[in-house]
């Protein structure tokens, strides 16, 4: 990882939610949780959002999304909550949505070769049938020994780099300590270990039926 050269900037104003949209309730934070969802862009995320509902199954948003150039777009302020995990089991009340600060990574995820062309990899939409990459675009993916899919989207160092900034700032803002979970716990769901857990996570830590976290993605990339 190169070092930084430039503070990233935070865009309050693209994708902004309107103040219905998200809960404007302040409660303690003690984890910045990451998700990775399968995406090309911080549009393709924050579109569907746009949409004002006063239900709370459509308040569904996370306060930040990192787009893989590097931009950062803060959604709502992160002090407020909106539902983000997507589970009631293990979650009175919403208390896992509204102590943690969410961080949308915008990635592919796993990528599969082409059934017709063995030179192009496809990523989720279709059942694997959208074009990504080419195969000798070597800096846009990573081969992972963890069966099939063995390939999976890379992450721009650009916009680790803004992940690192922003962690970091939210980190000391609330005070959240500067800890990722053991390697026993990175890819697991244990409600009992985090229920009372501090530091950084990802969603799958908190729901089973959820691997959010890309297996290219290096914990130690947050500097922790």
């Amino acid at each position: 990882m190169k070092t930084m050269t430039c503070t990233p900037v935070i865009n309050r104003t693209r994708f902004r939610s309107h103040v219905e949209d998200y809960f404007a309730q302040r409660f303690q934070k003690e984890v910045i949780l990451l998700h990775f969802p399968a995406a090309l862009s911080a549009r393709s995320i924050c579109k569907p959002w746009a949409r004002r509902r006063s239900e709370l199954t459509y308040r569904t948003r996370s306060p930040y999304v990192i787009d893989p150039s590097g931009s950062i777009y803060e959604v709502y302020q992160p002090e407020f909550w909106a539902p983000h995990i997507g589970i009631t089991s293990d979650n009175p009340d919403a208390v896992h949505d509204r102590r943690t600060i969410a961080i949308d990574i915008v990635n592919a995820g796993p990528l599969r070769v082409d059934p017709v062309n063995p030179n192009q990899l496809n990523w989720r939409p279709n059942g694997f049938g959208a074009g990504f990459c080419g195969i000798e675009e070597t800096d846009k993916y990573v081969v992972a020994d963890l069966g099939s899919p063995r390939y999976s989207a890379a992450f721009p160092e650009v916009q680790i780099i803004a992940l690192r900034f922003l962690v970091e700032r939210l980190r000391r803002e609330f005070n959240i300590p500067a800890v990722v979970p053991p390697p026993a716990k990175q890819w697991s769901c244990d409600p009992d270990y985090f229920l009372t857990y501090r530091g950084i996570a990802s969603r799958q830590n908190f729901r089973v039926d959820r691997f959010d976290s890309n297996p290219t993605f290096d914990w130690g990339w947050l500097g922790t």
